[in-house]
């Protein structure tokens, strides 16, 4: 349920970055990124343990994911401005 819910702040800024013209190379690297990161975190925790409780690890790539979002909005916004 977690990775659902981290799907939504990713969706939202991703069609409108479509739509306003984010270049297709940086808006792909940015998604699959996250896809990369938010897959990683799945797996760190369903694996279970203290990663799962939010040991570094956990925190790090939810973070990460989190800020991969917050660069596509930044860009959407970037090229809305230009």
């Amino acid at each position: 349920m977690n990775s659902v819910e981290a799907l939504a702040p990713l969706i939202v800024p991703a069609v409108p970055a479509m739509m306003i013209g984010v270049g297709a190379p940086t808006l792909a690297t940015l998604v699959w990124a996250h896809l990369a990161i938010r897959l990683l975190h799945l797996g760190i925790y369903r694996h279970g343990g203290n990663a799962a409780k939010g040991d570094s690890l956990g925190t790090i790539l939810y973070v990460s994911g989190a800020l991969v979002t917050l660069a596509l909005i930044l860009l959407t916004g970037w090229a809305a401005l230009n």
